[in-house]
C-alpha cells in the first residue's frame, strides 16, 4: 500500500506546470497498472475538496472528486488521532501532514509526496518517503518491490 498526499493529486488534475503534471499522470499510471492500493487518512477528503472548490466550479469540483476517491481508501481519523500527534510532537510539522505520515505508520505504506518538507518529516519519524518530484526514479523503483511482495 502508499498513502499518497493531496499534492501529488492537485498536481495532476491542474497543469500549474507541464512536466510536472506529465511526471504525475505518468507516477498514476504506474499505480494502476501495478495494482498498488492507495490510501489516505479521512482529512484527505476534505482538504482534497477544498483544493478543488478553490481551482474549479463546483459542480466539477465534485465530479472530480468522486473520481479520486473511487481509487483512495481513508483510514479512520480515530484511529490515526494518536499517532498524529506522536508525529507533530517529534517533527513539528502540520496537523494535515502528520495525519498523512500517521496513516502511512498505521497501514505500513510508504508515504509519496510533492512537499520535500512532508517528506522530511516524515522520514524524521521513520516512515519511507519519496518527494515524487525529485525523487521518482527512485520511488518507482521502491513501489516496483512492493507490487512483487
Amino acid at each position: 500500500m502508499i498513502v499518497v498526499d493531496t499534492s501529488v493529486f492537485i498536481d495532476t488534475i491542474f497543469r500549474f506546470d507541464e512536466n510536472r503534471y506529465n511526471l504525475m499522470r505518468k507516477f498514476f499510471r504506474f499505480v494502476q497498472n501495478a495494482g498498488l492500493i492507495m490510501v489516505a487518512p479521512e482529512t484527505f477528503k476534505v482538504e482534497l475538496i477544498g483544493q478543488l472548490v478553490r481551482r474549479t466550479k463546483r459542480d466539477e469540483a465534485f465530479r472530480i472528486y468522486s473520481s479520486v476517491m473511487d481509487h483512495v481508501d481513508t483510514v479512520n481519523i480515530e484511529r490515526l488521532r494518536e499517532v498524529a500527534f506522536s508525529v507533530a510532537s517529534e517533527t513539528g510539522c502540520r496537523a494535515i501532514d502528520s495525519y498523512f505520515i500517521a496513516a502511512a505508520k498505521v497501514t505500513n505504506s510508504v508515504l509519496i509526496t510533492n512537499d520535500r518538507i512532508m517528506a522530511n518529516n516524515a522520514e524524521k519519524y521513520g516512515i519511507e518517503a519519496y518527494y515524487l518530484i525529485g525523487e521518482f526514479d527512485e520511488a518507482l523503483d521502491e513501489l516496483k518491490k512492493l507490487k512483487h511482495d
